[in-house]
């Protein structure tokens, strides 16, 4: 583990770039984000980001600091704009049934995938964060994990009837968010593994129908553990 000084909040930027230099730094940030996300914080220099970005290895000084303010940016601004309140309340709504809460909590968890080359090396880089700490990943978890986690085992536990969250509750809600991290965290090893899951139309939307066949079955079955009624509809008691 790279211990890394406290990290900067998401809306603060390490220095504030010159209107002439704004591209050289955009530059510098995107190879550091798909570097760091390939190879990790202590296996990449900032000597390989600033040759790939094509700048002087100065220039991560002026703009970042040193090389562990580059990390934080890369880490934090390219979510920065993400706001996960909103999220939350995008699939949160007690007007929406079960299944399409998790339709639209599968499909914005998997939206990285749809997008930009950046934003996968940002999912990237966030799991790679998980499995090999600096620091960072304690941001992660109180300002974005935790509240995800907390408005799922409430999503979860109005659908059941139940009044609080119990550690049955909890391992549900990690198996249904577990579901989707291979599809997110190593897309190369699933399409050596199993390429038809990555082609054909519409490749991630079919994940997240599967995902939410799977989620529903899962709470389904929760459910009958429990001896209560089923939110799950279409399905035998």
């Amino acid at each position: 583990m790279v211990a890394l000084n406290s990290p900067l909040p998401a809306d603060e930027p390490a220095r504030p770039a010159r209107s002439d230099g704004q591209l050289a730094r955009e530059r510098l940030l995107g190879e550091a984000l798909r570097l760091f996300s390939e190879q990790g914080f202590a296996r990449t220099s900032t000597r390989a980001i600033a040759q790939a970005a094509g700048a002087n290895i100065s220039a991560i000084s002026y703009y970042f600091g040193d090389k562990q303010g580059l990390y934080r940016c890369a880490f934090l601004e390219p979510m920065s704009s993400s706001n996960v309140q909103e999220q939350i309340d995008g699939w949160n709504d007690p007007g929406l049934s079960l299944e399409q809460a998790l339709h639209r909590f599968y499909s914005g968890m998997l939206a990285p995938l749809e997008q930009s080359e950046s934003m996968r090396h940002c999912m990237r880089l966030h799991m790679r964060e998980m499995l090999d700490p600096t620091g960072l990943w304690q941001h992660e978890i109180e300002h974005s994990l935790r509240p995800i986690y907390h408005a799922l085992w409430g999503l979860v536990c109005r659908h059941l009837g139940l009044a609080q969250h119990d550690e049955g509750i909890q391992r549900l809600v990690l198996a249904m968010c577990g579901m989707p991290i291979h599809l997110m965290a190593t897309p190369d090893m699933v399409q050596i593994i199993s390429p038809a899951l990555q082609q054909g139309p519409s490749p991630v939307g079919r994940a997240v129908a599967h995902l939410v066949r799977y989620a529903l079955a899962l709470i389904h079955d929760e459910a009958r553990q429990r001896g209560l009624p089923s939110p799950v509809s279409g399905v035998d008691p």
